[in-house]
């Protein structure tokens, strides 16, 4: 249930995760002369943060159950959890817009 909740608030929220780090955070890091590569590391961990922002409720479940198998506190195991969930919900967003912008040739080099 929580799944199906998180997945109709991402997509009415779209805007939200997806165009704020984009447009706002990368008109900061433009405005300062920040590199590419800084900006797209940025941007992607914003996305990546906002992203999991949604599903902070289903990684608290899965980290009480597994502080109760593992006997740790829920605390440490929800912030490993929710790090890891950053990080990769921002490397895929890193490599979905690095094959679209290869893909329409408009890749930096």
């Amino acid at each position: 249930m929580l799944l199906i909740i998180a997945i109709a608030l991402m997509s009415v929220t779209f805007g939200y995760w997806i165009g704020v780090p984009v447009f706002v955070i990368g008109n900061i890091l433009t405005e300062l002369n920040a590199p590419i590569f800084i900006q797209g590391v940025c941007i992607s961990m914003s996305v990546g943060l906002l992203f999991s922002v949604f599903f902070i409720p289903i990684n608290l479940k899965v980290a009480k159950m597994v502080g109760e198998i593992r006997q740790e506190s829920t605390k440490h195991i929800f912030s490993r959890l929710h790090l890891i969930f950053i990080l990769l919900s921002a490397i895929i967003f890193f490599l979905v817009i690095i094959f679209i912008l290869w893909t329409q040739g408009d890749f930096p080099t």
